[in-house]
């Protein structure tokens, strides 16, 4: 009889281990789950309240704060880069003979779209090419009106930037974010 009375009490050892553990498992399961639901809570917490910031920026500058807002939506969002050739264009001088020399860069907000563009040399459908090309006329027409003078401000680069950002949305049928400038050379 007492081996017999020793096996309840083993087993019942052993239950109460079983249950132990199952306790601790639990315990860690539900302090994980609410440390990840308050971290949730925290971030979009702060999304919310800079949309609500953006918005009231908005109201009280127009357009300005609903380009600033569209860009907070989209920091998550990696944009897409579209290198475009180097441009070498004679400058609208009239004095003198001066050169322009300038890589430019679209950023693009939409990946596919920016991918259709620059495929990494795949094979591309008939129009998007065409859609390259009216974008680099279009650039380059605008670069040989413009002046040494104008373009060697800060001013001018960024109207210039500006007024690339709207040919080559023209030119795509889509919106170009910005432009980015990596070579600039003006002789």
């Amino acid at each position: 009889m007492s081996s017999k009375a020793a096996e309840p009490a083993a087993d019942a050892g052993k239950k109460k281990k079983g249950k132990g553990k199952l306790l601790v498992i639990l315990v860690a399961v539900l302090v994980l789950a609410l440390g990840g639901g308050g971290a949730a809570y925290y971030f979009m917490g702060r999304d919310a309240a800079k949309g609500k910031a953006a918005k009231a920026k908005q109201a009280d500058h127009g357009d300005e704060a609903a380009h600033d807002d569209e860009e907070a939506e989209d920091e998550g969002h990696e944009p897409a880069v579209v290198a475009l050739p180097t441009f070498t264009v004679n400058l609208a001088d009239k004095d003198a003979t001066r050169y322009l020399r300038t890589t430019v860069a679209l950023l693009i907000k939409d990946t596919e779209k920016a991918a259709s563009l620059s495929g990494g040399g795949e094979h591309k459908a008939a129009g998007e090419p065409v859609r390259i090309a009216m974008a680099r006329s279009a650039i380059l027409e605008l670069l040989t009106t413009k002046t040494a003078d104008e373009l060697m401000t800060a001013e001018g680069k960024t109207a210039l930037k500006k007024e690339i950002a709207e040919r080559a949305s023209k030119a795509f049928r889509f919106k170009v974010n910005d432009v980015l400038l990596s070579e600039f050379v003006v002789q």
